[in-house]
């Protein structure tokens, strides 16, 4: 049974889990306390209530992911995070499952419902009285979320549901806690950075206040961007002006987005409705599918452009590909151009 209950600064960009059910009952309190919260602190449990749960943290250098699921629980912010190592924090929080509700020292309360998403302020006394639960979480340096909303969080939280951005941060952030321990490191800290610089840009957005910095900026839209097109590509008739016009910004600056990272929009979409394709032409049921089906189904109007196209990104035709669907060797797929 692991004993040991200190809590050191996780290394950046380094994704851990780590369970309750890890520690012997006997010190389960404060080993849990010491491994699995960073912004916050765990409150004994009452009625001597066996504490159970899952948590999973990585640490990068503009502010910190994780998630936590387990049994009811009390929790108090502490004036600086005690072991994620960013000083003072804002907590951005997507309640999966349960509910919060929060206690300020002079009375108020809030209850803050399953599938909300808010932003609470870590350096501000509260008390958190959690249900059985499962929530989402970012920490943020107070500092450079203040550059972003000049005015702070008012009252006990902000719900962030409002912003158009919001539905792309729960994807992005959800994305992220499940995929994030099986990505290499250099994927992780990419994945990592531009979650953080979405939620930078969501709240830029809501103040209307002090623009975020360009490639702060530039890496949220950037990300924002991807998760539309990737929901969105079935649509023939998505193009650059429709998807600015959607995410809130110019098509200047969205064309300016993509290509800081390399990219432009129309490659990005042509790439993800190849990939799309390429999923479903992969399906060993397949087999029986119509090609030019397929190619509409992922947002091709021009049956041999989509077959053009994809011979050029798989090294196969659509058809060939189809064919060694039960499992055929197949060519590594090129480079995007």
């Amino acid at each position: 049974m692991a004993s040991d209950t200190r809590a050191t600064a996780p290394s950046s960009y380094e994704f851990t889990q780590v369970s309750a059910e890890e520690f012997d009952p006997s010190i389960r309190y404060d080993a849990w306390r010491a491994a699995a919260y960073h912004a916050v602190d765990l409150l004994p449990p009452q009625d001597g209530e066996l504490l159970e749960g899952s948590s999973r943290f990585v640490r990068g250098d503009g502010g910190a992911f994780g998630s936590h699921q387990g049994s009811r629980r009390r929790t108090q912010f502490t004036s600086r995070a005690r072991s994620a190592g960013l000083g003072e924090c804002m907590v951005v929080n997507l309640m999966v499952e349960g509910a919060v509700r929060l206690d300020a020292p002079d009375g108020s309360q809030l209850l803050v419902p399953e599938g909300s998403l808010a932003i609470y302020n870590a350096t501000r006394p509260m008390h958190y009285s959690w249900s059985r639960s499962k929530e989402i979480y970012l920490l943020l340096p107070r500092a450079a979320v203040l550059r972003s909303l000049p005015g702070g969080v008012k009252g006990l939280s902000l719900s962030l549901d409002a912003s158009p951005l919001a539905p792309f941060l729960r994807s992005q952030m959800s994305l992220l806690n499940h995929h994030g321990a099986k990505l290499p490191r250099k994927e992780l800290a990419a994945m990592l950075d531009s979650t953080i610089a979405l939620a930078m840009l969501m709240l830029e957005g809501l103040s209307g206040g002090r623009a975020a910095e360009p490639e702060v900026a530039a890496s949220g839209l950037y990300a924002a961007a991807l998760r539309y097109l990737e929901a969105n590509c079935q649509r023939p008739q998505l193009d650059p002006e429709m998807i600015a016009s959607e995410l809130g910004c110019s098509r200047a600056t969205l064309y300016r987005a993509f290509l800081a990272n390399g990219a432009t929009v129309r490659q990005a979409l042509r790439d993800i409705r190849l990939d799309q394709a390429r999923m479903r032409l992969s399906n060993a049921a397949a087999l029986g599918l119509n090609i030019a089906a397929v190619a509409f189904a992922c947002g091709f109007e021009d049956a041999s452009l989509f077959a053009k196209q994809f011979r050029a990104r798989f090294g196969l035709s659509p058809r060939d590909w189809r064919e060694q669907g039960r499992g055929g060797s197949r060519p590594n797929p090129s480079p995007a151009i």
